[in-house]
C-alpha cells in the first residue's frame, strides 16, 4: 500500500488510537514521563527536521548535506530528557510552566506494514512562565502507531513545526 492510499482503520480501532492520542497529550501535560515512555515501542523514533523556507520561484538546488534534524531521538534518548526535566535542574521549569496541548486534525490511516496506521494531526502547544511569559508553539506531526497486545504504541513521529526558528529560549516539550 501507497503512502498516498487512504484506507481507514476499522472504527473501533480509530476511536481506540484517537483516545491514545489525548491520553497521551494529557500524560505530557501532567508531566507523567513515565506514563508518557510507556506509550513508545522500543524502537520509536521521534524526530523535528531542519526546515529550509525559500521563495517559490527559487529553483536552486537542495542542499547536498540535507536538512538535518533538530533532534532524531530513540527511545533511549527519550528516556534521558525525561530523567533531566525529573532532576529539578533544569531551570526553565522551575517553577513548573503551564503547559496545554491541543491535539487536532486527526487522520488516521492503515499503514504499509500489518498492525501499523499512520497518523496526521496538528499539534499545539500553549506554555506559560511564571513572569507571565507565553508562547504558542505549533505543528504538524506525521507518526506511525503499531497494535501491540491491545495496546497503541508510538513507533515515529516526525514534527513539522511550524515557525521558520524555534521562537522560545528552550524547547522542554515533547510534541
Amino acid at each position: 500500500m501507497s503512502a498516498d492510499a487512504h484506507v481507514l482503520l476499522p472504527v473501533e480501532q480509530h476511536l481506540a488510537l484517537t483516545q491514545a492520542l489525548y491520553r497521551e497529550a494529557r500524560l505530557l501535560d501532567a508531566e507523567r514521563y513515565a506514563d508518557w515512555l510507556a506509550l513508545l515501542a522500543d524502537d520509536v523514533r521521534y524526530r523535528l527536521p531542519l526546515t529550509s523556507r525559500r521563495f517559490r520561484a527559487d529553483r536552486s538546488a537542495a542542499l547536498a548535506v540535507g536538512p538535518g534534524y533538530v533532534f532524531d531521538d530513540d527511545k533511549a534518548r527519550l528516556g534521558l530528557r525525561v530523567q533531566r526535566l525529573e532532576s529539578g535542574l533544569v531551570w526553565a521549569e522551575d517553577p513548573r510552566n503551564a503547559v496545554r496541548r491541543i491535539v487536532s486534525n486527526v487522520e488516521i490511516y492503515v499503514a504499509d506494514t500489518q498492525g501499523e496506521a499512520r497518523v496526521h494531526s496538528v499539534v499545539e502547544i500553549h506554555r506559560s512562565r511564571i513572569d507571565a511569559q507565553q508562547r504558542r508553539l505549533t505543528a504538524g506531526r506525521t507518526d506511525r502507531w503499531r497494535l501491540d497486545q491491545g495496546q497503541w504504541l508510538l513507533v515515529q513521529r516526525d514534527i513539522a513545526f511550524d515557525h521558520p526558528i524555534v521562537i522560545d529560549s528552550n524547547l522542554n516539550v515533547f510534541f
